[in-house]
């Protein structure tokens, strides 16, 4: 993404950022919940789910080459891309982020970090699509309603 940047579309990055920062300290200053047999479990599967997530972060990052940025801009010189993770769902690396936080205070065993990440890292992630999805809009029109379409934001068959 490139140009078609207006003003406030970088308020739901910075929303994001906090909610991310916020899951963070929770999750290193607060307990998890005592070990067990249970604690491994919940230490394997967590780390699995981050894991999984990240593989989903890194491949759509990749699929994105020069059209990724920070903040939402589109240009048609990179282009719409709609392959790779992107012929599943139209924002992969907010699945792939919310996985891996799903990961981390899963393995934590962290209800706090789960309820940011509910409450304030999903919403926020929704928030930034939606603004994305303007810019995009304007710089693809018909193309991009297409794809609209035919995939989810950021759930496959879900949302």
């Amino acid at each position: 993404m490139r140009a078609g940047r207006g003003h406030g579309e970088g308020v739901p990055v910075l929303a994001n950022m906090s909610a991310f920062a916020l899951f963070f300290l929770i999750l290193l200053t607060l307990p998890g919940a005592p070990g067990g047999d249970a604690a491994l479990l919940l230490a394997l599967t967590g780390c699995s789910l981050a894991v999984a997530g990240g593989v989903i972060v890194l491949r759509s990052r990749m699929a994105l080459g020069p059209a990724w940025t920070l903040a939402p801009v589109a240009h048609e010189a990179t282009g719409l891309v709609t392959t790779g993770p992107y012929r599943l769902v139209r924002h992969p690396i907010y699945l792939g982020l919310s996985m891996l936080a799903l990961g981390q205070a899963v393995a934590f065993a962290s209800w706090p970090p789960f309820l940011v990440l509910l409450a304030g890292i999903v919403p926020t992630f929704v928030w930034r699509a939606a603004a994305e999805e303007k810019v995009l809009t304007a710089t693809f029109g018909q193309r991009y309603a297409l794809y609209q379409a035919r995939t989810k934001m950021i759930i496959p068959r879900l949302l």
